[in-house]
């Protein structure tokens, strides 16, 4: 495990969540806190259902989270992982059923001393739902994400020092924090996994199609759009695997993913289904980018998806060979992790 012992000054993105903290709530440690313990593991994990009422629509007053934290570090970089449509904050820590390393978190935690948060967006998996789900667009969710991150840095605070923070989403959870790091500059980093803004403009309408490539003529009728395709706002989830998303995975693979089956936010599934309809966030992000894709991914080239970041100061890219888009179960999953905990790395290595 890679120990951390220097504790340099607070980054940007983590002083900015710590003057947010002081605007929102009464400042307190709000965090219903429920240990687990990893008799397999290095790093221990806690639950946290984090305070963000007032932050979001009625109805939503706490976003659900794991934080795993390394054993024996006194300062470490912090990641908080958003998971895609369709998939909970499980997709990041599946459970050790079968053979082999298949958390991610615990995966970074253990082998490179990396604090990872795995989160559920409003409306998934252990968050609270909204009353009414339809207020749940890409800006909304961005926003109550962003609101949940300054009790989740004050809270990890208590137990080490983070040296930067880092966002990462997979998929659909990628849209999500460039959104949030579009208006809220949430991250000092920022790694997109599955992700490219390219959309999949083969299972469109003409009438989605239209709002291709302009994302401010699309969110006032994202919830007309996602009335008319889906009938809800929070499309239930599926414990079935698509060959267009796992191709070539074994079925053991597939059954673990299930676990992690979880309601689609359907607004924003469906913007990121529409091309371009995050060039805008993701030519604003002037921080580090990671991106990592499968082979096989639906994501599109990565070379296309590297261009779309404009204003970023450095773009690492990484091509997962042979892998589909679901990542975590791919048989070489752990040389993707292997990719991200080293571009971490670095980013602290660069201010020694």
């Amino acid at each position: 495990m890679r120990s951390m012992t220097r504790i340099p000054p607070r980054t940007p993105a983590i002083t900015g969540i710590l003057v947010d903290q002081n605007t929102f709530g009464n400042g307190q440690h709000d965090v219903d806190r429920r240990f687990r313990a990893y008799a397999a593991l290095m790093a221990r994990a806690e639950r946290l259902d984090l305070d963000v009422g007032g932050l979001g629509p009625e109805g939503v007053e706490w976003i659900a989270a794991d934080l795993i934290v390394p054993d024996g570090i006194s300062a470490a970089p912090l990641m908080a992982c958003f998971p895609g449509g369709g998939m909970t904050r499980r997709y990041f820590d599946l459970p050790e059923e079968q053979p082999g390393e298949w958390s991610m978190a615990h995966y970074l935690a253990d082998h490179f001393g990396i604090a990872v948060a795995v989160v559920d967006h409003p409306g998934v998996g252990d968050s609270s739902v909204p009353e009414d789900p339809y207020t749940l667009n890409p800006t909304v969710v961005a926003a109550v994400d962003h609101g949940a991150l300054s009790e989740l840095v004050a809270h990890a605070m208590d137990l080490f020092e983070p040296t930067r923070l880092i966002g990462l989403g997979h998929s659909m959870g990628g849209l999500v924090v460039a959104h949030a790091q579009w208006h809220h500059r949430s991250f000092d980093a920022v790694a997109l996994l599955g992700f490219g803004g390219a959309g999949l403009p083969e299972y469109l309408s003409k009438a989605e199609l239209s709002y291709a490539g302009n994302f401010e003529r699309l969110e006032p009728v994202l919830a007309e759009l996602v009335r008319e395709r889906f009938g809800t706002a929070l499309v239930p989830g599926s414990t079935t695997s698509s060959d267009m998303l796992n191709p070539g995975t074994l079925s053991a693979a597939r059954q673990v993913l299930a676990s992690a089956s979880g309601p689609l936010l359907a607004l924003c599934g469906l913007a990121s289904m529409v091309p371009g309809s995050s060039n805008a966030a993701l030519a604003s992000i002037e921080v580090p980018v990671f991106i990592g894709l499968g082979e096989n991914d639906i994501a599109g080239d990565i070379g296309n998806v590297a261009a779309l970041l404009t204003s970023s100061v450095d773009v690492t890219t990484y091509v997962l060979a042979e892998a589909g888009h679901n990542h975590s179960i791919s048989k070489n999953r752990t040389e993707l992790w292997d990719a991200l905990g080293t571009w971490i790395a670095a980013l602290d290595e660069q201010d020694n």
